[in-house]
């Protein structure tokens, strides 16, 4: 089919018809390209997600470790330790 966007040849290897069989096993009537076009963009959604996990565990291994200090310094430390400080 013409088209103006890139092309991709992909050669099947062992790994790729291992993933053509699993997905022929979800998508049993499409051909071997559109099976391709399935596990790329589920891949990507799988990254994409994957991504997001590991921020969200990040944020919250963040979060923990800002609890841990919280309340270990008195309010106003800071203000009174400058005030030691020379101008």
């Amino acid at each position: 089919m013409p088209t103006t966007r890139p092309r991709t040849q992909v050669t099947h290897t062992v790994e790729i018809e291992e993933a053509l069989q699993i997905a022929r096993s979800r998508w049993p009537d499409e051909s071997p390209s559109a099976l391709i076009t399935h596990l790329v963009v589920a891949g990507g959604r799988a990254l994409r997600g994957e991504e997001s996990r590991r921020s969200a565990a990040q944020s919250r291994r963040i979060d923990l470790v800002i609890d841990q200090f919280a309340g270990i310094y008195p309010e106003g430390y800071l203000r009174e330790l400058r005030e030691d400080w020379p101008e």
